[in-house]
């Protein structure tokens, strides 16, 4: 539903961490998504776990992007975990879908490693 966001930090060991979303990153919910990712640069392999979001918006696939191209620089990667369909389409419309790694699970994304 958009409006509501619930955001869920599970850090790893090794550098690793999960942040699985449930609702939806939009104008209302922006700035508490950017806080999350903020609080995680200094963790080089970040999963985001997709399967309960509903919907992101520009600015959170932006942000996406800004992580991912942080941790690039870093030998780091951001996963996407079981983004939906919509998600999946943006990305393909952007021509973005080969930047970012998709799993199935958060522990095949925290055990199979480019």
């Amino acid at each position: 539903m958009k409006g509501t966001l619930s955001l869920t930090l599970d850090r790893k060991p090794q550098g690793q961490a999960v942040l699985r979303i449930e609702g939806s990153v939009d104008g209302a919910t922006f700035k508490q998504f950017e806080s999350a990712i903020e609080g995680l640069k200094d963790v080089p392999y970040l999963v985001v776990d997709m399967a309960q979001m509903a919907y992101m918006s520009s600015s959170g696939f932006s942000l996406l992007i800004q992580a991912k191209a942080q941790r690039s620089n870093k030998k780091g990667d951001v996963v996407l975990v079981q983004p939906q369909k919509s998600i999946l389409s943006i990305l393909e419309i952007l021509g973005l879908r080969d930047l970012f790694r998709v799993a199935s699970s958060a522990d095949e994304a925290l055990t199979v490693r480019d």
